[in-house]
């Protein structure tokens, strides 16, 4: 099914096409029940066709969709599928939400059950991210709680859409998203088997229970795995498990269950809960809702209070231990949620979660109150506090004449790092940690400032991301090779400032090439310049200006992170023949990629990495300087560096201690 027509969406096609139907557009046109002109076919597929048709009676346009494909059935199958289809429209007929296509009229010819739909003006998601690549976190969360919604009113009425995918949801230009396209859509306790034998629906989308030998077939849990596919593929660029056949993508699922999260942001602890391969522990709609709301900070649904039984907590990438709860000092700015008690059908399984509220209250708390959607007033940001608080941020001393901490109203320490560095920061699928000298960094600051190591908790940055997080307070500090510059100190590229605590350590430039390359000869940099190879960095990295003033060439797009570039100079149909990075990534992947990719010797520049934060933020910096000073003149950093970064430089000494020219004065 992978061009399944797109139901009820209003495409008056290319002009070269237009002219192709003349001919049939002078033809005598069919017409449905006396009443419905079919004007010209707007998608096709082996579940059957879609028109754009007339309502004669009150003159009107519609889409018209014909649920069965005449040419793959016998005589003998007929009555059955016939029988099918039409109980499939009755149940689809009686779905009515703003986030589903509304459906107005069923009919039923000799050899077809037809649905009657609203005709809609507005473009895919498909469309938008085609044209687009990514969404924004915000334009996708607002979809997909959408599309979340118009799934509960479908499921309520006992059918299963079975094809939520980008291309079946329509955006209209006032941001409404509506869910179509119900031509494989199933009913309640029908077969799992279509007609031609083989589960149906489109392969990156379809939910591996619904391969089974004991598959109950498609099931409410199966649509929510296609939406959690669907978001990763909004906010990453990408589908999680890619190919072109089931088998393929059922065996990536089955290799890789945990695909990585680059982008999503906040929406990570909703994907990850989407795609747990568990039907029986994945979120449930009623919580995937409360945890979208939570996003956008969204007041809960009038059904919320029924809406918080959950079939798995969120998960983050790293999760505070439960057995520790933050307790916010008095007179906090966070407000934990209060327990929300579980609805009646929330039993069994779902009851030993507590509620999804509950059972990830150290989760949320550390997440939303980071990230500033439980900020009931300022927590000192920009050094602002509401009159009369009695906070001390920007001042230093708390009411009482003691000095105010950061964790005394921010329980979880929240942190940006990267997870596609070795030997930096990088994250292990199997045991879900982060590894690495920048994650040492973070759990040794995090002591110094009073966090025990399940107070901490990390999240997933790429390189034109990280202002971004810090901006919207997912995050509290950055910890993610971040070079400290001058443009990033007074306004990043998004416009928004950031300041910086060290460095804590001194990166050379250099550059990675292919071992063999048939089309370059490249023994040093200065072959890259004169030959003109295109080279590949990081969107938003320094590179990317830096380069073309010493002559280098650059590729006319760069991707979001260096890891891109890597897959690109290791995929011998690309063009990219050379990634710009510092000495101490490149290394990594080096290591990671033996015999496939080497260095070049390191030209002209360092990168000094810095702990990244918000402006404004006295007491998160005062802390964070001391913590790095005391790191930097004991064993601590030397121990760090011998751990994760001396193997893949191939020096046992690490480099000079760097001066911390970013904490003068704190």
């Amino acid at each position: 099914m992978h061009n399944e027509d797109r139901a009820g969406r209003a495409d008056d096609g290319q002009d070269g096409r237009r002219a192709g139907r003349r001919a049939d557009d002078e033809a005598p046109r069919t017409v449905i029940d006396g009443r419905y002109e079919l004007l010209e076919r707007i998608g096709s597929g082996g579940m059957g066709e879609v028109w754009k048709a007339h309502d004669r009676r009150l003159n009107r346009y519609v889409a018209v969709k014909g649920l069965l494909d005449r040419n793959a059935m016998t005589p003998g199958t007929q009555a059955t599928a016939m029988q099918r289809a039409r109980r499939e429209a009755e149940a689809i007929a009686k779905i009515e939400h703003q986030n589903v296509v509304t459906v107005h009229d069923q009919v039923e010819t000799d050899h077809q059950v037809w649905i009657v739909m609203k005709l809609l003006e507005a473009r895919s998601l498909a469309d938008l991210l085609s044209r687009d690549g990514v969404l924004a976190v915000p334009r996708a969360a607002t979809i997909g709680l959408q599309v979340l919604q118009g799934l509960r009113a479908v499921h309520a009425a006992s059918v299963v859409h079975r094809d939520v995918k980008p291309g079946n949801v329509l955006v209209r230009d006032d941001g409404l998203a509506i869910l179509v396209d119900f031509g494989i859509a199933t009913f309640e306790g029908a077969d799992r088997v279509t007609r031609t034998g083989s589960v149906i629906g489109t392969p990156s989308y379809l939910a591996p229970e619904l391969f089974a030998p004991a598959s109950p077939g498609p099931t409410p849990a199966s649509d929510l795995w296609a939406l959690g596919v669907t978001l990763y593929e909004a906010v990453e660029g990408r589908v999680p498990f890619a190919g072109h056949e089931v088998w393929e993508v059922q065996e990536n699922v089955r290799q890789s269950p945990d695909p990585v999260l680059r982008y999503a942001g906040p929406l990570a602890p909703v994907i990850q809960g989407l795609l747990i391969t568990e039907p029986r522990e994945r979120l449930d709609a009623a919580t995937a809702e409360a945890m979208l709301r939570e996003v956008l900070d969204d007041p809960a649904s009038p059904d919320a209070g029924t809406a918080a039984a959950a079939t798995h907590p969120p998960t983050a990438v790293s999760t505070p231990a439960p057995s520790t709860p933050p307790t916010p000092a008095l007179g906090t700015a966070v407000r934990p949620p209060e327990p929300v008690p579980p609805s009646p059908a929330a039993s069994g399984q779902r009851a030993r979660y507590r509620g999804w509220q509950v059972a990830a209250a150290v989760v949320c708390v550390a997440l939303l109150a980071g990230a500033g959607w439980l900020v009931a007033h300022g927590d000192g940001e920009d050094g602002k506090q509401g009159e009369g608080s009695g906070s001390a941020e920007g001042q230093g001393q708390a009411g009482s004449g003691s000095q105010e901490r950061w964790k005394d109203t921010h329980p979880t320490l929240e942190i940006g790092v990267k997870d596609d560095q070795p030997g930096l920061s990088k994250f292990d699928r199997k045991t879900r940690t982060y590894r690495g000298y920048d994650i040492d960094l973070a759990y040794a600051i995090a002591e110094s400032m009073g966090y025990g190591k399940g107070e901490v908790a990390f999240t997933t940055v790429a390189t034109d991301y990280r202002s971004t997080a810090l901006k919207t307070k997912q995050v509290d500090l950055v910890i993610a090779s971040y070079s400290i510059t001058d443009d990033r100190k007074t306004a990043g590229p998004d416009g928004y400032s950031v300041d910086f605590a060290g460095p804590y350590y001194e990166a050379s430039r250099g550059f990675l090439v292919r071992e063999k390359s048939a089309k370059y000869t490249i023994n040093d940099s200065s072959d890259l310049r004169d030959l003109g190879v295109e080279v590949c960095t990081a969107r938003e990295s320094t590179y990317e200006k830096a380069l073309p003033k010493q002559g280098f060439t650059m590729a006319k797009s760069q991707p979001n992170t260096y890891q891109d570039c890597l897959d690109k100079l290791l995929d011998p149909e690309s063009e990219v023949y050379a990634v710009a990075s510092d000495d101490i990534i490149l290394a990594g992947y080096v290591e990671a990629n033996p015999g496939k990719v080497r260095r070049l010797e390191n030209i002209q520049g360092a990168e000094g990495y810095g702990v990244a934060m918000r402006p404004g933020t006295p007491t998160l910096k005062r802390e964070v300087c001391s913590a790095l000073r005391t790191i930097l003149a004991g064993r601590v950093w030397e121990d760090m560096y011998k751990e994760n970064l001396s193997g893949l430089v191939g020096d046992k000494n690490p480099p000079g201690r760097p001066e911390l020219t970013e904490c003068e004065g704190f």
